[in-house]
């Protein structure tokens, strides 16, 4: 038997901060950093790594760490709060969780370390055609884990419109938003990929602002003691 208390408003709402400070610390980073992009080549190792500022773009990098581990509250609290009304949304609800989860394990065990050694080595003589090969491991595991960021959306919108909780934005924004990272590993092989990130950079903004200003009796359909965390 469980027993069910409530979520208060200021969990909603310190989410929706920690999800628009992820946003936030990622753009920051990467406007620090010099990472070259897939179509660059061995030329782009070389004005990017072995010419880059290696303490810039660490910095940039150790920012968006911290923007990643920002996320993962934020991933936990949302597969807690929606989804609540069947159970096709928690099962969504924790597909999500594991999807996003799995985007920012792959980021931190293969995008950042992979990454950080090629500029390193570029920098203290590993040669141009071994730093590229290191690169390609960053590019490719992060074309890879947009996939799994587009399921991470895709469960959030199954949750939000079986709960009926901002349907517009978090369910069809969210679909349209899962769609186009799905779509983005493929058009990474003619570099248009990035769209589809910044497609999902304002569907979370828009998430960040839902989840500051919920109001449990807000959402139709549900009552207020349905949008509660259970404990064992």
């Amino acid at each position: 038997m469980h027993q069910t208390t409530a979520v208060p408003r200021r969990l909603w709402q310190i989410a929706g901060g920690l999800a628009l400070a992820h946003v936030v610390l990622i753009m920051a980073g990467i406007a620090l950093q010099s990472g070259p992009l897939f179509q660059d080549g061995a030329a782009g190792i070389q004005r990017g790594y072995v010419e880059g500022d290696l303490a810039r773009t660490f910095t940039g990098g150790l920012i968006e760490c911290v923007g990643f581990l920002l996320l993962i509250p934020v991933l936990v609290f949302l597969s807690r709060v929606l989804g609540r009304s069947s159970e096709t949304g928690r099962w969504a609800a924790q597909t999500g969780l594991m999807c996003g989860i799995g985007y920012v394990a792959v980021t931190f065990a293969v995008g950042f370390p992979a990454g950080a050694a090629a500029m390193y080595g570029a920098q203290h003589g590993l040669d141009v055609d071994t730093a590229f090969a290191i690169n390609n491991i960053r590019l490719f595991g992060y074309f890879l884990s947009l996939m799994l960021l587009g399921g991470q959306a895709l469960a959030v919108a199954v949750t939000a419109l079986a709960d009926h909780t901002a349907p517009r934005w978090l369910g069809v924004g969210g679909l349209v938003t899962g769609i186009a990272l799905l779509t983005a590993a493929p058009l990474a092989s003619v570099g248009q990929q990035d769209w589809a990130t910044l497609v999902w950079m304002v569907w979370f903004v828009g998430l960040a602002v839902v989840l500051l200003r919920h109001r449990p009796e807000e959402s139709p359909g549900i009552a207020p003691e349905r949008l509660s965390v259970r404990h064992a």
